[in-house]
This record gives C-alpha cells, structure tokens and sequence, in this order.
C-alpha cells in the first residue's frame, strides 16, 4: 500500500512537471505567444522596408530612363538647358526634398520564461506534499500500526498452533 502511495505522489509531481514546463517553462505556450508576437512586429517592419525599397528602386529607374524626370530635378538644381531662362519667383516654397526612413534596427528579444529549475522544484515538492499526507492520513486512520510481530500464536492444551 505504501508502494501505491508513492506511485500515486510521483504521478501528481510528475503531472505538475510537466503542466508548469509546458504551461511557463522554455519551449511553452507562453513563450511561443512572445515569440509570435516578435515575428508580427519583424514583419510589420520588414513590410514598411519593402515598401521604401519599392518607391526608391521606382524613382531610380525613373532617373535613368525618363529624360523629364531628369530635367525636373536639374531644374530643382538649377540646372538650366540651352535656350531656357532661370527666372526665380521670391515668395514660393522650396521644392521638397524627399528622405526615406530606412527604418531602425529590430534586435531579437529573448523571451520571458520559468526557469527548469522552477519547473523541477515544483514538481518536488508537489510530490513531497502529497507523499507526507497520504503517509499522514494512514497514520492516522491508523492502517500504520507500530512495528508488530504480525505472527499471531494460538495456544491449545500446550500446543502451539501457528
């Protein structure tokens, strides 16, 4: 009975083990919702990046083969072709000039988790606390008895009779 007993407090540990190491440890449900999170935000990132290399790759192919595309932004330098007369109007807003944002760096981040320890402890001492009260309540519902000879003798007219 004491060896059922055992077997009953290990499982229960064991079960804690493995429902605190899945639950929060390393390789759980908790750290794969932070890693997903972590890849939503790359991609998010990695997107507005495409997005800038689209319009940059756009404007320069614009630049070696469309010969107003070039004259605009000579003129915008103040470039003038022969035959054309610079004239500057005081009043007007400059021509804006377009920066792109090449984004920032995204450094991985490690995730947030119980250590193997913890999980292991916990497990312990599940197994521990459930042990000593199941030992506990067989001693007191007395199924442990003192160390008795479980021998019992039975005499008859000065035989013994076991």
């Amino acid at each position: 009975m004491i060896r059922c007993k055992f077997l009953v407090a290990a499982c229960v540990g064991t079960f804690v083990y493995v429902l605190a190491s899945v639950v929060c440890g390393r390789n759980s449900m908790w750290a794969a919702r932070q890693l997903d999170e972590q890849k939503r935000q790359l991609s998010m990132h990695t997107a507005e990046i495409e997005k800038t290399n689209e319009e940059l790759n756009l404007e320069k192919v614009m630049l070696e083969k469309d010969l107003d595309v070039i004259a605009a932004y000579a003129r915008r330098l103040s470039y003038v072709d022969e035959g054309e007369k610079l004239v500057k109007i005081s009043g007007l807003s400059l021509s804006e000039v377009s920066v792109y944002d090449p984004g920032t760096v995204m450094l991985h981040k490690g995730v947030t988790c119980m250590s193997e320890k913890f999980c292991k402890a916990a497990g312990l001492a599940v197994f521990t606390l459930i042990y000593v009260i199941l030992l506990f309540l067989d001693v007191t519902c007395q199924a442990i008895r003192g160390s008795r000879s479980s021998k019992v003798y039975d005499r008859t007219q000065g035989a013994v009779v076991l």
